[in-house]
């Protein structure tokens, strides 16, 4: 069984902490949800966090206002400590204060150079979010994590060799949009700007919208 702790940094509910709640844990406006917010543009039954290969995945249930992690429209997203989930007015902050402590230790440990420069730079981050003086964040889009990955998220584990095929076939499909798109590029002089054929544009707008699409066939299988 997982454990979460979620801190409320803005909204209706600000200053409240859940501490190592017991996944499953479901966030909403109706009374039965493990964290009831009073927010009225959270659905009655708006998230669930629950625990799976050791990571605690949160997924949107076809909430009316959507959910945000990190400023990001989300479905399904793993959410790790220091991410900021967005829900209506409301801004929540993953993981104690130690939980967070934790990852940026292990972010800084890959940067063996920069280690006390690069901690204290998200700590005051962090100190700063953590004192906005708002109740309400108007604009999630606006929120995101300074905890954010400076490289890709590992690949999933546990894909059966079908799932592995799969999930390359897509990958090199993307690979191939993109690569194709840039191959087309053509550098403006002064060579601070680069110009884009417009079909390629097009292309790239095209990728955008059906990864877009994916992302939430994989939240909403029952959409597929």
């Amino acid at each position: 069984m997982g454990f979460v702790t979620l801190r409320v940094l803005h909204g209706a509910d600000r200053g409240k902490i859940f501490d190592r709640l017991s996944t499953p844990v479901t966030i909403g406006r109706e009374e039965g949800n493990s964290i009831q917010l009073n927010d009225e543009r959270i659905s009655r039954y708006h998230l669930k966090l629950q625990e799976d290969n050791n990571k605690i995945v949160l997924t949107d249930l076809e909430s009316t206002n959507g959910t945000k992690v990190n400023g990001e429209d989300i479905q399904v997203r793993i959410v790790r400590y220091g991410d900021m989930i967005g829900v209506g007015r409301s801004l929540l902050l993953v993981g104690s204060r130690s939980d967070i402590d934790q990852r940026i230790a292990e972010i800084a440990a890959r940067l063996p150079q920069e280690n006390d420069s690069h901690r204290q730079k998200i700590v005051d981050k962090l100190d700063k979010i953590d004192g906005n003086d708002s109740d309400v964040v108007e604009d999630l889009q606006h929120v995101r994590s300074p905890l954010l990955p400076a490289e890709p998220p590992p690949l999933p584990s546990r894909m059966s060799p079908s799932q592995a095929a799969e999930f390359s076939e897509l990958l090199d499909y993307i690979q191939a949009v993109l690569r194709e798109a840039t191959e087309s590029v053509v550098m403006r002089p002064g060579g601070e700007e680069v110009g884009l054929d417009f079909a390629q544009w097009q292309t790239v707008l095209d990728l955008q919208s059906r990864i877009a699409s994916l992302l939430r066939q994989v939240g909403n299988p029952s959409e597929s």
